[in-house]
């Protein structure tokens, strides 16, 4: 009797019910979309798609781990502050710095167990190592693909052709960036 009672203490302590908000975010929550995305959805994709890049590279396991576990936690801070737009973090770099000290203080505050991960992401992300940019690749990849599936569905407003053209302008941009680091 112990011995279950404390198997459901543990069961219990592995999941985290916040998480689930991830499903119920919705992306480009200030454009015309045809789909939604949630980001849930797209954390998803973003994982597979840096598997697929780490093998396309032939990634170290070390450098891939760090990588997966960038791509895991890379947007949990929006379930305490939603998602604010990639154009609207980039028009206003002071927003970007509230941002970013507001999502890992609500993440440090309701989610601790993953702090120290997004906190490293940060680290890598002003460093620009190795996994970062494999995540942050796949990061906008996925942006891509969300994009071209828009355009292809007949969504032709001005909002997604410019979030396409971006995302293939930066896709191009970051692969230069992570050959260069892997020396190729």
């Amino acid at each position: 009797m112990t011995m279950t009672y404390l198997n459901r203490g543990k069961i219990t302590a592995l999941g985290n019910p916040m998480i689930m908000g991830l499903g119920e975010i919705i992306r480009y929550n200030n454009r015309p979309k045809i789909k939604n995305e949630n980001v849930a959805e797209h954390s998803f994709y973003v994982s597979t798609t840096v598997l697929k890049i780490c093998k396309m590279y032939d990634i170290d396991d070390a450098t891939k781990l760090k990588a997966l576990t960038f791509a895991a936690v890379h947007d949990v801070p929006e379930i305490f502050l939603g998602d604010v737009p990639y154009d609207t973090k980039v028009d206003n770099p002071a927003l970007q710095e509230i941002l970013s000290a507001a999502e890992l203080a609500s993440l440090e505050k309701n989610m601790p167990e993953l702090s120290e991960d997004y906190r490293q992401f940060l680290k890598e992300e002003k460093e620009e190592s190795v996994a970062y940019l494999i995540t942050k690749l796949a990061d906008t990849v996925s942006v891509l693909q969300y994009s071209n599936r828009e355009l292809q569905l007949g969504n032709q407003t001005q909002s997604m052709k410019v979030i396409n053209d971006g995302a293939v302008e930066r896709v191009s941009k970051l692969i230069d960036k992570l050959e260069t680091k892997l020396g190729l």
